[in-house]
Protein backbone atom coordinates (compact mmCIF):
# COMPACT_ATOMS: atom_id res chain seq x y z
CA UNK A 1 0.00 0.00 0.00
CA UNK A 2 3.32 2.15 0.83
CA UNK A 3 2.19 3.09 -3.36
CA UNK A 4 -0.73 5.35 -2.27
CA UNK A 5 1.55 8.12 -1.47
CA UNK A 6 2.49 9.12 -4.47
CA UNK A 7 -0.60 10.99 -4.95
CA UNK A 8 1.85 13.96 -4.15
CA UNK A 9 2.54 14.45 -7.74
CA UNK A 10 0.24 17.01 -7.50
CA UNK A 11 3.08 18.28 -8.94
CA UNK A 12 3.01 20.08 -11.33
CA UNK A 13 3.50 21.57 -11.24
CA UNK A 14 4.52 24.39 -9.34
CA UNK A 15 7.13 25.74 -6.55
CA UNK A 16 4.05 26.39 -3.94
CA UNK A 17 2.70 27.37 -0.71
CA UNK A 18 0.30 25.18 1.35
CA UNK A 19 -3.32 26.69 1.11
CA UNK A 20 -6.54 25.43 0.98
CA UNK A 21 -8.57 24.90 -2.49
CA UNK A 22 -10.67 27.95 -2.53
CA UNK A 23 -11.83 27.10 -6.08
CA UNK A 24 -14.63 24.89 -7.60
CA UNK A 25 -13.53 21.01 -9.09
CA UNK A 26 -12.28 21.43 -12.83
CA UNK A 27 -15.21 19.86 -14.22
CA UNK A 28 -17.58 22.86 -13.52
CA UNK A 29 -14.93 25.27 -13.82
CA UNK A 30 -11.93 24.54 -16.13
CA UNK A 31 -8.38 26.26 -16.13
CA UNK A 32 -8.34 29.39 -18.07
CA UNK A 33 -4.76 30.48 -19.19
CA UNK A 34 -4.37 34.30 -19.93
CA UNK A 35 -2.51 34.68 -23.58
CA UNK A 36 0.06 36.98 -24.24
CA UNK A 37 -0.83 39.96 -26.94
CA UNK A 38 1.67 39.34 -29.68
CA UNK A 39 4.88 41.57 -30.04
CA UNK A 40 8.09 41.65 -31.65
CA UNK A 41 9.74 40.43 -28.19
CA UNK A 42 7.75 37.57 -26.79
CA UNK A 43 8.80 34.15 -27.63
CA UNK A 44 6.39 31.22 -27.52
CA UNK A 45 8.14 27.91 -25.99
CA UNK A 46 7.07 24.14 -26.14
CA UNK A 47 7.12 22.04 -23.30
CA UNK A 48 9.54 18.89 -24.13
CA UNK A 49 8.42 15.29 -23.17
CA UNK A 50 11.17 14.61 -21.25
CA UNK A 51 10.73 17.82 -18.78
CA UNK A 52 9.95 15.86 -15.40
CA UNK A 53 8.71 16.13 -11.94
CA UNK A 54 10.63 14.64 -8.82
CA UNK A 55 8.49 13.90 -5.60
CA UNK A 56 9.17 13.31 -2.09
CA UNK A 57 7.37 12.68 0.74
CA UNK A 58 8.94 12.19 3.92
CA UNK A 59 6.81 9.71 6.65
CA UNK A 60 7.47 8.07 9.66
CA UNK A 61 8.93 4.77 8.25
CA UNK A 62 10.00 5.41 5.25
CA UNK A 63 10.62 8.47 2.53
CA UNK A 64 8.82 8.07 -0.80
CA UNK A 65 10.41 9.06 -3.73
CA UNK A 66 8.53 8.89 -7.50
CA UNK A 67 9.12 11.01 -10.90
CA UNK A 68 6.34 11.95 -13.09
CA UNK A 69 7.28 13.05 -17.24
CA UNK A 70 5.45 13.62 -20.55
CA UNK A 71 5.76 17.23 -20.14
CA UNK A 72 3.67 19.13 -22.24
CA UNK A 73 2.01 22.72 -22.54
CA UNK A 74 3.54 26.01 -23.63
CA UNK A 75 4.98 29.13 -22.04
CA UNK A 76 4.62 32.43 -24.08
CA UNK A 77 7.68 35.03 -22.46
CA UNK A 78 7.75 38.56 -23.30
CA UNK A 79 11.47 38.82 -23.40
CA UNK A 80 10.93 42.75 -23.36
CA UNK A 81 8.19 42.26 -20.01
CA UNK A 82 8.79 39.15 -18.15
CA UNK A 83 5.81 39.69 -15.74
CA UNK A 84 3.32 39.68 -18.69
CA UNK A 85 4.68 36.58 -19.49
CA UNK A 86 1.86 34.22 -19.02
CA UNK A 87 2.00 29.52 -19.46
CA UNK A 88 0.67 26.13 -18.88
CA UNK A 89 2.62 23.75 -17.76
CA UNK A 90 1.40 20.33 -18.16
CA UNK A 91 2.74 16.49 -16.32
CA UNK A 92 1.39 13.22 -17.16
CA UNK A 93 0.27 11.29 -14.02
CA UNK A 94 0.36 7.83 -15.89
CA UNK A 95 3.67 8.40 -16.21
CA UNK A 96 4.33 8.58 -12.41
CA UNK A 97 7.29 6.04 -11.27
CA UNK A 98 8.19 5.02 -7.76
CA UNK A 99 11.31 4.64 -6.61
CA UNK A 100 11.28 4.36 -2.71
CA UNK A 101 13.03 0.78 -1.71
CA UNK A 102 15.30 0.72 -4.94
CA UNK A 103 13.59 -3.06 -5.76
CA UNK A 104 11.93 -3.72 -8.56
CA UNK A 105 8.86 -5.71 -7.73
CA UNK A 106 8.14 -3.67 -4.47
CA UNK A 107 8.43 -0.20 -6.52
CA UNK A 108 6.01 -1.71 -9.18
CA UNK A 109 3.23 -2.27 -6.32
CA UNK A 110 3.90 0.91 -5.10
CA UNK A 111 3.53 2.22 -8.71
CA UNK A 112 0.28 0.53 -9.19
CA UNK A 113 -1.19 1.92 -5.37
CA UNK A 114 -0.09 5.24 -6.34
CA UNK A 115 -1.84 5.83 -10.08
CA UNK A 116 -4.97 4.10 -8.20
CA UNK A 117 -5.47 6.58 -5.92
CA UNK A 118 -4.45 8.98 -8.51
CA UNK A 119 -7.23 7.34 -10.78
CA UNK A 120 -5.27 7.65 -13.25
CA UNK A 121 -4.94 3.90 -13.76
CA UNK A 122 -6.61 0.07 -13.04
CA UNK A 123 -5.64 -1.82 -10.11
CA UNK A 124 -4.86 -5.71 -10.33
CA UNK A 125 -8.26 -6.61 -9.21
CA UNK A 126 -10.33 -3.69 -10.29
CA UNK A 127 -10.84 -1.28 -13.21
CA UNK A 128 -11.91 2.47 -13.26
CA UNK A 129 -14.23 4.25 -15.58
CA UNK A 130 -12.20 5.18 -18.86
CA UNK A 131 -13.59 8.90 -18.24
CA UNK A 132 -13.14 9.10 -14.63
CA UNK A 133 -9.23 7.75 -15.85
CA UNK A 134 -8.63 10.35 -18.96
CA UNK A 135 -10.33 13.64 -16.49
CA UNK A 136 -7.19 12.33 -13.91
CA UNK A 137 -4.56 11.91 -16.17
CA UNK A 138 -2.96 15.33 -16.39
CA UNK A 139 -1.38 17.65 -13.73
CA UNK A 140 -1.34 21.02 -15.24
CA UNK A 141 -0.51 24.51 -13.68
CA UNK A 142 -1.85 27.53 -15.63
CA UNK A 143 0.12 30.73 -14.77
CA UNK A 144 -1.75 34.17 -14.70
CA UNK A 145 0.64 36.31 -12.25
CA UNK A 146 4.47 36.84 -12.83
CA UNK A 147 6.07 39.23 -9.91
CA UNK A 148 8.73 39.77 -8.20
CA UNK A 149 11.75 39.04 -11.20
CA UNK A 150 15.21 39.39 -11.13
CA UNK A 151 15.39 40.76 -14.07
CA UNK A 152 11.86 42.51 -15.79
CA UNK A 153 13.77 43.10 -19.49
CA UNK A 154 15.94 40.06 -20.69
CA UNK A 155 17.56 42.05 -23.72
CA UNK A 156 19.30 43.80 -20.46
CA UNK A 157 20.91 40.39 -18.89
CA UNK A 158 24.00 39.93 -19.10
CA UNK A 159 24.84 36.59 -20.73
CA UNK A 160 27.14 33.53 -19.02
CA UNK A 161 29.04 30.91 -20.57
CA UNK A 162 28.30 26.96 -19.97
CA UNK A 163 29.99 24.90 -22.49
CA UNK A 164 29.16 26.19 -25.80
CA UNK A 165 26.70 27.62 -24.78
CA UNK A 166 25.57 31.70 -23.74
CA UNK A 167 22.95 31.47 -20.85
CA UNK A 168 20.76 33.99 -18.98
CA UNK A 169 19.27 33.85 -15.76
CA UNK A 170 16.13 34.87 -14.41
CA UNK A 171 14.77 34.03 -11.24
CA UNK A 172 10.87 35.19 -10.20
CA UNK A 173 7.80 33.99 -8.83
CA UNK A 174 4.33 32.41 -10.50
CA UNK A 175 0.90 32.72 -9.31
CA UNK A 176 -1.85 30.70 -10.86
CA UNK A 177 -3.70 27.35 -10.46
CA UNK A 178 -2.76 24.26 -9.44
CA UNK A 179 -5.44 21.30 -11.10
CA UNK A 180 -4.57 17.97 -9.76
CA UNK A 181 -7.25 15.01 -9.46
CA UNK A 182 -9.73 17.13 -11.29
CA UNK A 183 -9.51 19.74 -7.52
CA UNK A 184 -8.10 23.20 -8.24
CA UNK A 185 -5.76 25.61 -5.98
CA UNK A 186 -4.54 28.54 -6.02
CA UNK A 187 -0.79 28.14 -6.18
CA UNK A 188 2.36 30.09 -5.89
CA UNK A 189 5.69 28.97 -7.28
CA UNK A 190 9.42 30.26 -7.06
CA UNK A 191 11.00 29.85 -10.29
CA UNK A 192 14.45 30.20 -11.89
CA UNK A 193 14.82 30.27 -15.59
CA UNK A 194 17.37 29.78 -18.00
CA UNK A 195 17.17 31.00 -21.21
CA UNK A 196 20.06 29.52 -23.82
CA UNK A 197 21.53 31.01 -26.88
CA UNK A 198 24.26 30.04 -29.46
CA UNK A 199 27.31 31.72 -29.04
CA UNK A 200 26.87 35.48 -30.04
CA UNK A 201 22.91 35.59 -31.03
CA UNK A 202 20.58 38.30 -29.92
CA UNK A 203 18.84 38.50 -26.72
CA UNK A 204 16.08 37.96 -28.44
CA UNK A 205 17.03 34.62 -30.19
CA UNK A 206 17.12 31.98 -27.52
CA UNK A 207 17.46 28.56 -29.05
CA UNK A 208 16.32 26.93 -25.36
CA UNK A 209 14.63 27.55 -22.08
CA UNK A 210 15.37 25.37 -18.90
CA UNK A 211 12.48 26.35 -15.99
CA UNK A 212 13.31 24.81 -12.35
CA UNK A 213 12.02 25.34 -8.81
CA UNK A 214 14.20 27.35 -6.97
CA UNK A 215 13.36 25.47 -4.00
CA UNK A 216 10.54 22.19 -4.03
CA UNK A 217 6.84 23.06 -3.47
CA UNK A 218 4.83 21.18 -1.21
CA UNK A 219 1.62 19.82 -2.09
CA UNK A 220 -0.90 18.36 0.12
CA UNK A 221 -2.87 15.00 -1.05
CA UNK A 222 -6.16 16.43 1.17
CA UNK A 223 -6.39 19.72 -0.88
CA UNK A 224 -7.01 16.96 -4.09
CA UNK A 225 -9.17 14.65 -2.42
CA UNK A 226 -6.27 11.64 -3.32
CA UNK A 227 -6.91 9.04 -0.27
CA UNK A 228 -6.51 5.08 -0.17
CA UNK A 229 -8.80 3.47 -3.26
CA UNK A 230 -8.79 0.44 -3.86
CA UNK A 231 -7.97 -1.35 -7.16
CA UNK A 232 -11.52 -0.38 -8.98
CA UNK A 233 -10.56 3.22 -7.51
CA UNK A 234 -13.15 2.93 -4.30
CA UNK A 235 -12.24 5.10 -1.19
CA UNK A 236 -10.65 2.68 1.54
CA UNK A 237 -11.53 4.42 4.84
CA UNK A 238 -10.11 1.02 6.34
CA UNK A 239 -6.94 2.54 5.33
CA UNK A 240 -6.90 6.16 6.76
CA UNK A 241 -4.22 5.61 9.56
CA UNK A 242 -1.68 5.49 6.41
CA UNK A 243 -1.81 8.83 5.93
CA UNK A 244 0.79 10.81 8.42
CA UNK A 245 2.19 7.63 9.64
CA UNK A 246 3.28 5.01 6.86
CA UNK A 247 2.12 7.69 3.64
CA UNK A 248 2.71 11.30 4.16
CA UNK A 249 -0.11 13.63 4.01
CA UNK A 250 1.95 16.37 1.60
CA UNK A 251 4.47 15.99 -1.04
CA UNK A 252 7.35 18.02 -1.81
CA UNK A 253 7.71 18.78 -5.74
CA UNK A 254 10.90 19.85 -7.99
CA UNK A 255 10.28 20.19 -11.62
CA UNK A 256 13.04 20.10 -14.26
CA UNK A 257 11.22 21.58 -17.33
CA UNK A 258 12.78 21.98 -20.58
CA UNK A 259 11.36 23.85 -24.22
CA UNK A 260 12.37 24.85 -27.19
CA UNK A 261 10.55 27.66 -29.18
CA UNK A 262 7.65 27.15 -31.73
CA UNK A 263 8.86 27.30 -34.60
Amino acid sequence: MRALSLVLLALVASACEEKKPTLPPAASSPLVVASVAPAATVVKFTIDGASKATLTMEAPIETIKATASNGAGHIDVDLANLPASRGEVKLDLLTLTMSTFGDAAKDKLQTEHARTWLEVADGADGKIDEKTKEANRWAVYAIHFVENASATDLTKVAPTKDGADEVRTVNLTTKGELLVHGIKTERVADLALQFRYEPGAPATKPRALGVTTRKPFRVILGDHEVKPRDAAGKIKRDAFHLLGTKVADNADIALDLRAKPQS
